[in-house]
């Protein structure tokens, strides 16, 4: 009778044990405590019991009586996989990986199939930068790994940091395939590829998420941000439309949309942005600089103007603020001004190509050729691949009377860029003096179709066809640049050529 009782009670704290485990995975957890105490008295579930109420206590973050209960559970049972699980993971939780680690060890040792195990010391050699040993504790779970977004990310990020770029890739469609993944976890598995160069693969996990909805403003910054890195210009600025149009005060967005749309030569756009942008921070320097740049580049200088003085009296050592201040000085025909920052900045680096070239050029606008031209050459000494110094070279030798100089070396440019207008124009009307007239025609019609804006062009040609007796093309030509004449950018358009030299 008393072996029958004994039995039917330890029958009955198995089935109490199975009732907890059941309402854990039901997240009833004060149920699946009464259940498991019912166990606890039973010698043969005692240990099972502590390890599932240990478990529970830890899913309460009642972390010193869960890992008592689970320190029990092993000295009963030296084998229980579950109960060395929680106690590392509690361990875990508690920020004591020394305590933790030996555990995951130990599990491998009873199970070595044990995939959380695996993923855990995975982890954490991926934590040390430790990217080979990661992927050699994972690899016999491999299968396993890639069906968890955990297991991905470890991965991945074992495969980037070692250099296979091609199986971090074959993740990405591994993460494409889990169900009912957050929005967020899939965002920075994204960012985590594109980051380290698998961009395409990451666009198309953000393009995922974007279809299936709805778009936030995270999202649409985050994809512009891959479209920048593969030059998908379009895309990136559509995506940086979609993200402001959600939170239209959002800097980051306008900031970026602002350069992109610059140097695709979008510049009323930029202008658009950065306008954007000043409106909400009117003292960040770097809007300023913006703001002011493509104001420059649109030949706006009296809008230019204020925002550059204010950026560089924020930055004062910042060289790049008082070079872009005083391409527009140059641009306001300021020339002093302009020549004292290039100055100063000159004696900050002297080993600046560009700012030799700048100077050069600045005093060469002054008329002071002897400057000009040693700053000029030391530009080119400097960076001998150059286009702009040769060009105001070339004009230095013009005006000291070396005309046949001056058309050696505009050939000689034009050999090696010969889509450079300017230089087309300067040596048709050198040539013209010459009486050349045949070459000078050639030269001054590729000016003319290289800026057919341009009034000295076109009115070097009319003059040069009116000297080849072509009188009825003269008088068109001669119109022509008559009425381009407001259109003159033979001087307000040099602070261009300041800010990006070879233009």
């Amino acid at each position: 009778m008393f072996l029958c009782t004994a039995v039917a009670f330890t029958t009955d704290s198995r089935q109490a044990l199975q009732k907890a485990t059941s309402l854990i995975r039901q997240g009833k957890l004060e149920e699946a405590d009464q259940q498991a105490q019912l166990a606890l008295s039973d010698p043969q579930t005692r240990a099972a019991a502590c390890s599932v109420l240990g478990s529970i206590r830890l899913q309460q973050n009642r972390l010193p009586e869960g890992a008592s209960l689970l320190k029990e559970a092993i000295r009963l049972e030296p084998h229980l996989v579950g109960a060395h699980l929680n106690l590392a993971e509690l361990y875990t939780v508690q920020g004591k990986p020394e305590l933790a680690l030996p555990l995951y060890r130990h599990v491998l040792t009873l199970d070595p199939s044990n995939e959380a195990a695996r993923l855990a010391l995975a982890r954490s050699e991926t934590e040390k930068g430790n990217y080979k040993q990661s992927l050699e504790v994972a690899q016999p779970a491999l299968s396993a790994l890639k069906q968890s977004p955990d297991g991905l990310f470890v991965l991945a990020t074992d495969y980037l940091k070692t250099g296979d770029h091609d199986a971090a890739a074959v993740l990405a469609h591994d993460w494409m395939r889990l169900p009912d993944m957050p929005p967020d976890w899939s965002m920075k598995f994204a960012l985590l590829l594109a980051r380290e160069g698998v961009v395409p693969e990451a666009i198309d996990i953000l393009e995922g998420i974007k279809q299936k909805g709805p778009l936030s403003y995270e999202l649409a910054f985050n994809l512009a941000g891959t479209y920048v890195l593969e030059k998908h210009w379009a895309l990136a600025l559509d995506s940086y439309d979609q993200a402001l149009s959600m939170n239209p005060k959002a800097v980051p967005a306008l900031r970026q949309a602002a350069a992109i749309a610059e140097q695709q030569g979008q510049l009323e756009r930029s202008l658009a942005y950065w306008m954007r942008a000043k409106k909400i921070e009117p003292d960040d320097p770097e809007i300023l600089e913006g703001y002011g740049r493509v104001c420059l580049k649109m030949d706006l200088l009296e809008d230019a103007e204020p925002a550059l003085i204010k950026a560089a009296e924020i930055r004062p050592d910042d060289a790049s603020y008082q070079y872009t201040l005083a391409a527009a000085k140059v641009g306001k025909k300021q020339f002093e001004a302009a020549q004292g920052l290039l100055e100063g900045l000159l004696k900050q680096k002297p080993s600046s190509a560009q700012l030799q070239y700048a100077l050069g050029s600045v005093l060469y606008l002054q008329g002071q050729l002897d400057g000009a031209a040693k700053h000029l050459r030391e530009s080119l000494r400097l960076q001998p691949d150059q286009l702009a110094p040769y060009y105001y070279s070339a004009l230095i030798e013009r005006d000291r009377g070396h005309d046949e100089e001056a058309i050696r070396m505009l050939q000689e440019l034009l050999h090696r860029y010969p889509d450079h207008a300017p230089s087309c124009e300067a040596l048709g009307g050198l040539l013209m003096n010459a009486h050349r007239y045949s070459e000078a025609e050639g030269s001054l019609e590729n000016a003319v179709r290289l800026n057919p804006s341009s009034v000295k062009a076109n009115y070097q040609l009319g003059l040069l066809l009116t000297r080849m007796g072509k009188k009825d093309e003269a008088e068109k030509r001669l119109e022509l640049a008559k009425s381009l004449r407001s259109q003159d950018e033979t001087n307000s358009r040099l602070q261009l050529r300041l800010l990006d030299p070879d233009q």
